[in-house]
């Protein structure tokens, strides 16, 4: 059962809505709800960051904190879940860093999707940092989402430790006798043919702890795994979409990609990365 929820935000105006729903998520569950509210210092343009920076007095910083602070708590006024909201305030390209040296332990760590951010190369860095460091499942949600209750979920897998782990993580949030998809993507129906056992074992897994678990096959050479699985999320009307999701060091992924990035930079769709 989930009783701590973290929230990550960088302004409280803009993440009003997701604000709202991850109140919902919390208080559907009967958790305490902790928001961390980013403040970077002022940059010539979003756009430019990590670079850009504009120096301010520490004491005008601070200022600037207390009011994105207070943005937040007034998004949240008329939520019913018990919630604590503090706030970081740094060089952007320190951010995530001091988010994760401050070792918040939660069940799970929630951001909303790249629209519900000011500073999208801060959000970037904290998903990469959060996947990477943190030790606790990151949950993504769009910017219109409504995620009290799974019913119907998919299951990214390829047998891996974070697959397993987010095997492990859904079973606590799905609903139960909930429905849930284990689906693997692959080039050919070799490839996605040598997971028949693994799938075998999954289903037999989630079966016993009550839900009603089917495995697929996706052949696609052409369309991203990131996106195939995202389309297909979408066609069954699935309430999340969760994932094992490993991030490769900062350089690495930039000019590599993979699909872990690819869910970060498009949440259209609830996904869950475990790492």
């Amino acid at each position: 059962m989930l009783k701590s929820v973290l929230a990550v935000v960088d302004n409280g105006d803009v993440a009003a809505p997701f604000l709202r729903a991850v109140a919902g998520f919390a208080e559907a569950r009967g958790a305490h709800l902790e928001v961390a509210v980013l403040t970077p210092a002022p940059m010539t343009s979003p756009a430019l960051a990590p670079f850009g920076a504009v120096y301010v007095p520490e004491v005008i910083l601070m200022g600037d904190d207390a009011a994105n602070v207070a943005q937040v708590k007034d998004a949240l006024k008329d939520c019913d879940s018990p919630r604590d909201v503090f706030g970081f305030h740094d060089d952007v390209a320190w951010l995530a860093g001091d988010l994760r040296r401050s070792r918040q332990v939660a069940d799970i760590i929630v951001m909303g999707a790249l629209e519900t951010w000011a500073t999208p190369w801060l959000r970037r860095r904290v998903a990469q940092t959060l996947i990477r460091a943190s030790g606790t499942p990151l949950l993504i949600l769009p910017y219109d989402a409504d995620i009290t209750r799974v019913h119907r979920a998919i299951l990214g897998w390829t047998p891996s430790p974070e697959a397993t782990r987010a095997l492990h993580t859904l079973i606590q949030l799905a609903e139960p006798g909930a429905a849930i998809d284990i689906v693997t993507v692959g080039d050919t129906l070799h490839q996605c043919g040598r997971e028949k056992d693994a799938h075998a074992e999954v289903k037999r897994h989630l079966s016993r702890h009550g839900f009603a678990a089917e495995g697929h096959w996706i052949v696609n050479a052409v369309t991203p795994p990131a996106e195939t699985l995202t389309l297909y999320a979408k066609e069954q009307k699935a309430d999340l979409l969760v994932i094992g999701g490993f991030a490769h060091s900062r350089v690495r992924d930039i000019v590599l990609g993979g699909v872990t990035r690819d869910f970060v930079e498009a949440s259209t769709v609830p996904i869950l990365i475990v790492g």
